[in-house]
């Protein structure tokens, strides 16, 4: 039976945004391969219809990974290392990812 073939990762954002950066750097890590458009300010507006369809908040990034669209850059990194990274860059043990969560909202820092 022939391998279904997986849809390219699709990036919405421009590159000079920081949290869009955090998601490319994701996928050079997972050598995760993908194409951006450059939706935000200069480029195509967020609140055009169709970013508007994935992501009601009106902001970037945002990811489409087959039929499944996700925002927010850190949520989109865990799915990211999730899905394609194994343990390597997302740990499977709920105590290890609490852990890893509570840095990804400043938790630590307070």
């Amino acid at each position: 039976m022939p391998r279904a073939v997986r849809k390219m990762l699709k990036i919405l954002g421009k590159a000079s945004s920081i949290n869009v950066r955090k998601v490319l750097w994701t996928c050079a890590e997972l050598n995760l391969p993908f194409t951006r458009e450059d939706w935000g300010a200069g480029f195509q507006a967020t609140s055009d219809p169709r970013c508007l369809a994935l992501n009601p908040n009106a902001m970037v990034p945002v990811i489409e990974d087959g039929d499944f669209a996700l925002w927010e850059s850190n949520t989109i990194i865990r799915y990211l290392a999730g899905q394609y990274g194994g343990q390597q860059l997302y740990p499977a043990g709920p105590r290890l990812r609490a852990r890893l969560c509570l840095h990804g909202v400043g938790a630590a820092f307070a």
